[in-house]
């Protein structure tokens, strides 16, 4: 009988003192240092990791420990799988506390050029729809319910992998997107900054992330499943 390898890696769900987002099941190796920890949650949250402090608490949300000590392994403080990392931005000039105060949010514009390039747009769609009846094609009708099923089907926090160019991240919002097109659309938090919003388009905020994180894509455009984040040395 085979042994079965053993998974050093942690599932452990993200929430901040500023930040109103929380991160699902992300994957970190029990033999990270805290200071590692750190920054790969800087990544996420954009918390400068030497003014971040991290509260590890169970599924309940009960205290177990402060990781204080950035030399120490991830394991030592024995995490468990479902448990949660609170992360606390001690800067006073935190760039969180613009972000989370809409009002103070600068508002994304888009140029005509830029607004063209996008793979989906109102634009494209119409002229899709436009040329599939022409084709004599069965074309879907153009109307506010367009994917609403497939979209509904998905849970915010989900992890997804992009089918296009399999970039993975995680589902922020679910719903219509008007400036993109009839129909609903899921807002994917990127792990990587490839994408061409920050959550907001045309001035109106549907989730927040750093700039470049965001994208809005059809439902059938992603892929929901168990996508941990890409570590570098898995590249």
């Amino acid at each position: 009988m085979n042994a079965q390898p053993y998974d050093s890696t942690v599932k452990l769900n993200l929430s901040h003192n500023i930040s109103s987002s929380k991160m699902l099941e992300v994957r970190f190796d029990l033999f990270q240092t805290v200071q590692s920890v750190k920054e790969q949650i800087e990544k996420r949250y954009g918390t400068d990791y030497n003014s971040m402090q991290l509260v590890l608490r169970d599924k309940q949300g009960n205290f177990i420990s402060n990781m204080t000590n950035d030399t120490k392994f991830l394991g030592s403080y024995n995490p468990q799988d479902g448990y949660e990392i609170y992360v606390i931005d001690n800067n006073p000039n935190s760039i969180l506390k613009g972000l989370e105060d809409v009002g103070q949010v600068q508002k994304y514009t888009i140029s005509d050029e830029a607004y063209d390039a996008l793979p989906t747009n109102m634009k494209k769609f119409k002229q899709q729809i436009m040329q599939q009846q022409a084709a004599g094609g069965n074309a879907p009708a153009i109307d506010d319910t367009y994917m609403e099923q497939e979209a509904l089907a998905i849970n915010i926090g989900a992890r997804c992998q992009v089918i296009k160019n399999e970039v993975r991240g995680s589902v922020r919002y679910v719903g219509q997107v008007p400036q993109m097109g009839v129909g609903f659309f899921v807002g994917v938090q990127l792990d990587e900054p490839v994408g061409s919003f920050n959550g907001s388009i045309k001035g109106y905020q549907y989730f927040q992330c750093l700039p470049k994180y965001g994208l809005f894509l059809r439902p059938n455009e992603i892929i929901i499943g168990d996508f941990p984040e890409i570590e570098l040395d898995e590249i």
